[in-house]
């Protein structure tokens, strides 16, 4: 989120030098300047509203060099390569020439001694390969990262494995937010399950930086489910070139359960393609609305359960919704308002929402670093505006003077973002690109992806809301045979048709999402294939 507070232009530099142990397979690459990075930091956030958490180390190496290898007993081939920067809050690696064949499997961890858990990201597969052989893994907690490759003998072809940097944070690798904010799992998100599955969490890397923001999966007039994503043109006006390849759009990163400790459903895809943004930025912030409009790169997969959210550009004020966002990186939260957005200027005339946040049953939620470009949606269920700037923080003074947690934010229009005076061709206006045929349609209704010629034409996805256990059982849900050896019939309360029926292993995992062909009262559901604990 953008503080209103601006300084003079700044350069910094981060210097890096690697040394190579090759008996211990383990690359020590030398942290950056502590108090530099800080600075920069606080200058990124003051002058460009960004939320910047670590530093990109250039590295030229390959993975395979450096590796130790050896057969397992199962006949696979495994390499293992520790990447270490002292006093590191985590790291990734940035890959430069990227290739997984058919049954290679690539893994990134913690060290053994660093927590109490093992931090893993993988199996990593050839589902990730893509033309210009650029990839970047996510980030993992401790000043160690342990990288994985394993391939069975059976592959065909090897793998690549170029690496061109090692991300380097500070902060923002896990509980990034501070307390009062809601997750997105307590009953303040009840009824907007379905907009939480479009809101991700966005990883950027521009000018040696690494920063988050928020963003949001978005509908389209044609409702093909075309893969665009929504942000703020702030959060990345200084991506270029192959940076664009690096973008991690990160899905369903969020905790179970209201207060909860365990978020182990989420997915990344990585690399975008920049279609167009509002080109506002100025050395006082923003002339314009400040949006950004990306492409995802690679397909998302349909048991992601990507939503792709409604949107309103008519112009018409929220008078009460939420705003579903990312602080400092975190799990997803939630914030709510409850009386009517207001028309305010910042960068253009009128080119802005202004929001009050109201507390809730959990807390008072607010915006915060990493919020940005996150979506505001009205009382419709459809977003308004995406997040520019703002002055709200959990406790007074919490994010500089004139802050805290009665104070307002600030979202650019839609309906600016559509056909609005921002300082660009009206080629690149967002109308374009959310209405492609040109309908003169300026509100839609989001949509999980289905089938037929408009897959995410199905806008009554929605209509239904999760209901907590206790309510269910209190309005006569019933699940019989519990336990059970062949098949279960689910039984829901009268007038709540079940919509969607999802599986979960012991561990929280969904293991199979179920859509029945008719909304009944009453379904039977085939268990004879699962395994025991589910």
């Amino acid at each position: 989120m953008k503080i209103i507070q601006y300084l003079g232009v700044f350069f910094v530099g981060v210097s890096c030098l690697l040394s190579v142990n090759l008996f211990a397979q383990n690359v020590n690459i030398a942290a950056p300047n502590l108090n530099e990075v800080f600075e920069r930091i606080d200058k990124e956030g003051q002058l460009n509203g960004r939320d910047m958490v670590g530093v990109i180390l250039e590295a030229d190496m390959d993975f395979f060099d450096l590796a130790s290898s050896e057969v397992l007993p199962n006949g696979v081939t495994e390499w293992v390569l520790n990447i270490e920067s002292s006093n590191a809050s985590g790291l990734c690696v940035y890959f430069n020439d990227f290739h997984i064949p058919v049954g290679g499997r690539l893994f990134f961890e913690s060290h053994e001694n660093s927590f109490n858990t093992i931090y893993q990201e993988g199996p990593i597969s050839a589902s990730e390969n893509n033309d210009h052989g650029r990839w970047a893994s996510g980030d993992i907690p401790g000043e160690v990262i342990k990288v994985i490759y394993r391939q069975p003998s059976s592959s065909v072809g090897s793998a690549r494995l170029g690496i061109m940097g090692v991300g380097y944070f500070v902060t923002g690798v896990s509980r990034g937010s501070d307390d009062c904010e809601v997750d997105i799992m307590c009953p303040e998100g009840d009824s907007w399950q379905c907009e939480r599955d479009a809101v991700v969490r966005l990883r950027i890397s521009q000018d040696g930086g690494i920063f988050y923001c928020s963003g949001a999966m978005v509908n389209n007039t044609n409702l093909d489910c075309r893969q665009l994503l929504l942000s703020a043109f702030h959060c990345a006006d200084a991506v270029s070139g192959d940076e664009w390849a690096y973008f991690k759009v990160r899905y369903n990163y969020e905790y179970t359960e209201c207060g909860g400790t365990v978020s182990i459903n989420s997915h990344s895809r990585t690399g975008v393609i920049p279609l167009t943004n509002s080109d506002d930025a100025t050395n006082q912030g923003f002339n314009g609305s400040d949006f950004l409009l990306v492409e995802v790169e690679d397909p998302i997969p349909p048991e992601w359960n990507p939503f792709y959210a409604g949107f309103d550009a008519s112009g018409e004020a929220g008078h009460s919704g939420v705003s579903i966002h990312h602080p400092g990186g975190d799990r997803k939260k939630i914030s709510n308002y409850s009386s009517a957005l207001t028309s305010y200027s910042i960068g253009g005339a009128g080119s802005h929402w202004r929001v009050f946040w109201t507390a809730t049953e959990t807390s008072h939620g607010v915006t915060e670093g990493g919020s940005s470009g996150s979506p505001i949606f009205s009382e419709n269920h459809q977003i308004v505006g995406t997040l520019s700037s703002g002055l709200s923080a959990c406790v007074n003074g919490g994010a500089g003077n004139g802050t805290g947690p009665t104070q307002p934010d600030y979202y650019g229009k839609m309906s600016y973002h559509w056909d609005g005076p921002n300082p660009i061709p009206a080629s690149h206006k967002l109308n374009i690109f959310l209405d492609p045929s040109g309908s003169g349609q300026d509100i839609i209704y989001g949509s999980y992806v289905g089938e037929g010629e408009t897959p995410c034409g199905d806008f009554g996805a929605c209509s239904a809301t999760e209901v907590s256990g206790i309510a269910l059982e209190t309005d006569g849900f019933s699940l019989s045979p519990n336990p059970a050896l062949d098949f279960v019939i689910v039984s829901m309360p009268v007038n709540a048709p079940l919509t969607e029926l999802r599986i979960y292993d012991a561990q929280g995992r969904i293991v199979e999402t179920i859509t029945p062909s008719d909304m009944n009262d009453e379904f039977t559901l085939s268990v004879a294939g699962l395994s025991r604990g589910l």
